[in-house]
């Protein structure tokens, strides 16, 4: 049982009826499609943490051993000899 106000039960039944559903099929496909976006934000969010995280070791990485890479250059590259 579920309880709603008048106004978006008439638009939940004028939906069902252009899809051709009827208010309990339609109510599940759109709860179905809510719970799925929900669960691809939350994913996307956890991508997005992890880009980050990844993306500030590798910072700390290449700051780490610029030292290391600025010898390596000298050692190897030279300018007008």
């Amino acid at each position: 049982m579920l309880t709603m106000p008048a106004d978006l039960l008439q638009v939940v039944d004028s939906q069902a009826q252009q899809r051709k559903q009827n208010r309990s099929q339609f109510v599940r496909h759109v709860l179905r499609e809510w719970l799925e976006r929900q669960r691809q934000i939350e994913f996307e969010a956890l991508l997005a943490e992890g880009y980050q995280t990844m993306a500030q070791e590798n910072q700390a990485i290449a700051v780490e051993n610029l030292p290391t890479q600025a010898a390596a250059i000298d050692g190897v590259w030279h300018w007008d000899e």
